[in-house]
């Protein structure tokens, strides 16, 4: 059964750095979810490449989230976050980030299980 807990703020940008070091490369899909925009998917089955707090600039406090292959990748930026939450299964594995900013507008990200090792090489005879 999952566990899910609020990351407070002042630790958002260390957290998200470890998940991006952590999880880069897992196969994710991004959601995003609002009264006003419905459910909608953002990208499907693509590797993760980062996820980070922007430190300064016009889009300081944004959350940017990176998906894809080199020179095919999909950037979604949350402009006002106001509340991260991650979703962990029994062992801790991230299952769910849910990013929610001011106009509660979620974005999810959700991490695809991994195969196991013996599942993804080839059988030998």
């Amino acid at each position: 059964m999952p566990h899910t807990r609020e990351i407070p703020k002042e630790v958002w940008s260390d957290y998200l750095t470890l998940v991006s070091a952590i999880e880069r490369d897992h196969r994710v899909r991004v959601q995003a979810d609002g009264p006003d925009i419905g459910e909608q998917t953002v990208a499907a089955s693509l590797p993760l490449v980062d996820i980070y707090v922007e430190e300064k600039g016009s889009n300081q406090g944004a959350i940017e989230v990176t998906v894809g292959r080199p020179g095919r990748e999909i950037v979604h930026r949350i402009l006002r976050p106001e509340r991260v939450y991650t979703a962990e299964n029994e062992s801790g594995d991230i299952e769910c980030l849910d990013i929610e900013d001011q106009d509660r507008v979620k974005t999810l990200i959700f991490f695809e299980p991994q195969m196991a090792l013996e599942e993804a090489l080839p059988q030998q005879p």
